[in-house]
């Protein structure tokens, strides 16, 4: 039977500059290239705050990690999140899938006391109990619909229908 050997530690940047790799020492090399320009540009006191700053920054993009991910990895996921576009889809017919009034009263006739009270408290914690008059005018809308987010925020947008 063969044997073959297995690469270790693949998940490891290569080390090039010292104990550091490359990007790290990019990050400090730039702080510390930024603070000796500082310090002839800026008064002692002032120099040393900027120093300061500028070498936490760089540390803390150099070594930090945020769930397992690189820090400049999260802070680029969180400026893509913070400028790109959202879209928000329905599903197809969206309005047709509604249940008719008379199912739902035959069904509210045969919940328990039980069955009821979760049900309204259910309404109430998502705040479906609690719909304003504005909200219920927006709703009528013909080609807008009231989104309501995990946060309870409510807006009103506009309903695509790709089948026309």
């Amino acid at each position: 039977m063969s044997t073959f050997q297995v690469p270790q530690f693949i998940e490891q940047k290569p080390k090039i500059v010292g104990p550091l790799t490359l990007q790290q020492f990019a990050f400090i090399g730039t702080a510390s290239l930024l603070s000796f320009i500082a310090y002839y540009t800026f008064n002692l006191y002032l120099w040393i705050i900027v120093s300061i700053i500028l070498e936490a920054i760089a540390i803390l993009l150099a070594f930090a990690k945020i769930n397992g991910q690189d820090a400049i990895v999260v802070l680029k996921s969180l400026f893509r999140f913070l400028i790109e576009p959202r879209l928000f889809l329905w599903e197809k017919n969206f309005s047709e899938k509604k249940e008719a009034p008379e199912k739902i009263e035959e069904v509210r006739n045969t919940m328990s006391i039980q069955q009821k009270l979760k049900s309204i408290t259910l309404n109430i914690t998502t705040g479906k109990a609690f719909s304003t008059k504005t909200t219920r005018e927006e709703e009528k809308k013909e080609g807008y619909q009231v989104a309501v987010f995990s946060t309870g925020e409510k807006k009103l947008i506009k309903k695509v229908n790709y089948n026309e």
